[in-house]
């Protein structure tokens, strides 16, 4: 009885009222550990005991947390907040982990008496001071902080210590339980849900410019709104990589700016992407001229410490049509005749097969759409689009979709259908648009 009793997620007062008194100190330490529904822990979140409404967030309330750029080793208040128009009473739990190995915690959480939980991944749980030793850790409510009777929302405030070193992305899983204060398991929602952090703008080198390339082909010619790459030095002060989420968007679209770099095309602010040291990604701006342009990396952008680099030179056309690849030549894509698998020797295209590849720089679309902005409709090229897969030119019939990918600005989508012709092999894949075509090489492995 007393290992279920320890098993189940909800303080001490949602829990059955029948629970004898020796179970009431479990309860007032909040659930068990491995709760957030992250999937590094394998996915449980409190609706493992709150089942009325499953799975997680089905509920019309949300759990948020607030967090701060991170400086190492200085500790900063996190906020967690839960919220339901229905409930009231409130529990979360928290864990912290670096992006680039979600198996190890991102800093250390200090226990509060009466009020924050600490428990480390081996189900000890901390004192007043030490932390778990490298352990993964998780922040829960105990039952003074569950704010019984307050409706709307409930929130909790924990305080984070950041890892000593620059670790690049740190992100954070957490759980809300909103509860009915029912005095049992029913009616409660559970909400889950993530946030990335970075550390603060405090780059102190002049960043610089070696090459610039469109994303796919890697050629050093780019358009309005391809997906380009600018590499050089002094990008970010950790080694980790730096990738633009959901939270990170600003109304909607990608914004100029992540991970404490920004980039300029012809004096434009570029939506970016992603980043490492040495290479930041982005989509490149509306360009209202061809011919050479200037690109500049900005670190620290629209601090008093910004830096700017030198300025370098990219060559602008009126459309740079490029492939994507995943080994340097066989299209990046799936087979759509078969459940969307992945294009590759493993998944070769049979003739009369549909497969959808992708790519970038193809130009104007009906409708058009902003740079940084998701396409949420279909919309095809407005530019006559020529495609030949191992020599054989398809009809437009055999071309269904060719137009803006629904999946990221910049992104282009190719529905096409595999000449029926074509023998075994390597079948190389060719696109021509506005007199400007995709770079040699790549191919599509088609198998009988």
């Amino acid at each position: 009885m007393l290992a279920k009793q320890n098993g189940i997620c909800v303080v001490q007062g949602l829990a059955l009222a029948i629970l004898l008194p020796v179970a009431a100190g479990a309860f007032a330490e909040g659930p068990p550990i491995r709760r957030t529904g992250a999937a590094v822990d394998g996915g449980q979140s409190c609706t493992a005991c709150h089942r009325s409404f499953i799975p997680a967030n089905s509920g019309p309330g949300r759990v948020t947390l607030t967090a701060a750029s991170y400086t190492p080793g200085v500790k900063q208040n996190l906020v967690v907040t839960v919220e339901d128009p229905q409930a009231s009473r409130w529990g979360f739990e928290l864990t912290a982990r670096l992006r680039s190995d979600e198996t190890k915690e991102a800093g250390t959480f200090t226990p509060v008496a009466d009020t924050i939980r600490v428990a480390c991944d081996d189900g000890s749980t901390l004192g007043s001071a030490p932390p778990c030793n490298g352990a993964r850790e998780f922040a829960t409510h105990l039952v003074a902080s569950t704010q019984a009777g307050q409706t709307g929302h409930g929130t909790f405030t924990v305080e984070w210590t950041p890892p000593a070193q620059d670790v690049g992305e740190i992100i954070f899983y957490f759980a809300g339980n909103a509860a009915n204060n029912n005095g049992n398991f029913t009616g409660d929602y559970i909400y889950t849900s993530s946030m990335v952090i970075r550390p603060a703008c405090n780059l102190t080198s002049k960043p610089t410019i070696t090459d610039i390339f469109d994303a796919a082909s890697f050629r050093p010619v780019i358009t309005s709104g391809q997906l380009m790459s600018v590499k050089g030095t002094g990008y970010s002060s950790s080694s980790g990589t730096f990738i633009a989420y959901s939270s990170d968007l600003v109304g909607g679209k990608l914004d100029t700016k992540l991970a404490c770099i920004a980039v300029e095309v012809g004096g434009k602010r570029a939506p970016v992407y992603s980043m490492v040291s040495t290479q930041v990604n982005v989509q490149a701006p509306q360009l209202d001229a061809t011919g050479s342009l200037n690109v500049q990396v900005i670190a620290n952008p629209g601090t008093s410490n910004e830096l700017r680099s030198d300025v370098k030179s990219v060559q602008v056309q009126a459309v740079a049509p490029a492939l994507f690849t995943i080994d340097g030549k066989t299209a990046a894509g799936r087979n759509a005749s078969k459940q969307l698998q992945i294009l590759g020797l493993e998944v070769p295209a049979a003739p009369g097969d549909v497969v959808t590849i992708y790519g970038t720089g193809f130009g104007a679309t009906n409708p058009a759409w902003g740079t940084g902005e998701f396409p949420d409709r279909v919309s095809p090229l407005t530019g006559a689009l020529t495609v030949t897969i191992g020599g054989v030119t398809l009809q437009s019939a055999d071309v269904p979709y060719a137009g803006a990918s629904a999946d990221a600005p910049g992104f282009y989508q190719f529905n096409l259908k595999i000449p029926a012709t074509l023998p075994d092999g390597d079948a190389a894949v060719k696109m021509t648009i506005g007199g400007a075509s995709t770079q040699d090489g790549v191919i599509v492995p088609v198998k009988k």
